[in-house]
């Protein structure tokens, strides 16, 4: 939603991806992954974007209704978390069997649509040991202990 915002306010604006990131301090190429639907933002650039646009950043946390009801079935995850698994194909062995390093995949490079059928599947649980885990990113890891009410507490502690 947000980079269809960034396109219409540029677009209206007559400016070209290029002419915009250098007003914002970023790259042509960041700014057209903003623009089709990346939704990894940082909030720094998008007061950078925002600004170049001469408009105003409000960012809002809204409780989402939960588009997944119940457990999905393993062929529904396989087929949802299958593209961040670029070096090995995703099975649903996979799943059972080494549910830590798929966790670790998605919490790190996964959209929030993966994300969300990551965590129907596994549980808080689970996702807490992953976020944990030894190469898991510090920003990634902070993300989760607050996002799981586990501020103070070490990742994969509880």
């Amino acid at each position: 939603m947000i980079g269809v915002q960034i396109r219409q306010l540029r677009k209206s604006r007559g400016l070209t991806l290029q002419e915009l990131a250098g007003k914002a301090g970023t790259s042509a190429s960041a700014l057209h992954r903003y623009e089709t639907g990346w939704d990894r933002f940082e909030v720094a650039t998008l007061r950078r974007i925002a600004t170049a646009l001469d408009a105003h950043l409000d960012v809002r946390l809204v409780a989402a209704e939960s588009r997944i009801v119940g457990k999905p079935s393993p062929t529904v995850v396989v087929n949802q978390l299958g593209p961040l698994f670029w070096d090995k194909p995703l099975t649903a062995d996979d799943l059972e069997s080494h549910p830590l390093w798929v966790l670790s995949r998605v919490l790190m490079f996964g959209n929030s649509g993966q994300v969300r059928v990551a965590r129907a599947f596994f549980g808080d649980g689970l996702i807490r040991d992953a976020a944990g885990r030894r190469g898991v990113d510090g920003r990634t890891r902070a993300y989760w202990s607050l996002v799981l009410g586990d501020a103070g507490a070490s990742p994969g502690a509880q």
